[in-house]
């Protein structure tokens, strides 16, 4: 899917506007009841914001979805409440703001190729569960390292 912009965009391409306010979607979600994000109030701020509003500029918490995906699977209109709240983050790290432990493990998973370091203390736990010790396969990391770039999942 394309980098959508406004508002406007993001309740046209997820057919948000056929929302009925049931609020199935507010009852499953465990980020709100842990006090994070509403999943609701996304797509009733989208619904009744400025079609032309850019999204980068969406002042809701959604670094705190957990995209579990309970929001989408339990509308009876089949919102992909999910993939809204998905293209939010996207503008939001495209305009540089996305939260510091996101970006920490995306330079994690770029310098190691997985998202956390491979370190003598995680080798040494694998050992006692009679598992393999971690390596760090270089031209992998390489590979990976070319898709971030061409797929503009970099943070240089």
């Amino acid at each position: 899917m394309d980098m959508l912009e406004t508002a406007g965009d993001i309740v046209s391409s997820f057919s948000l506007s056929s929302c009925v306010r049931c609020g199935k979607c507010y009852i499953v979600c465990p980020s709100r009841r842990n006090g994070g994000i509403h999943p609701d109030e996304v797509v009733f701020g989208l619904i009744d914001s400025d079609p032309s509003m850019k999204i980068s500029e969406v002042g809701w918490e959604v670094w705190k979805c957990l995209m579990c995906h309970r929001c989408t699977m339990n509308c009876p209109k089949k919102i992909d409440v999910t993939g809204a709240i998905r293209m939010l983050r996207y503008a939001s790290a495209a305009s540089g703001d996305p939260p510091k432990r996101f970006t920490a493990v995306s330079e994690t998973l770029a310098k190691e190729g997985r998202a956390f370091p491979v370190n003598d203390a995680a080798n040494k736990k694998r050992e006692e569960l009679g598992l393999d010790a971690l390596t760090k396969d270089g031209e992998a990391v390489g590979e990976l390292n070319t898709i971030m770039k061409r797929t503009g999942f970099c943070f240089e």
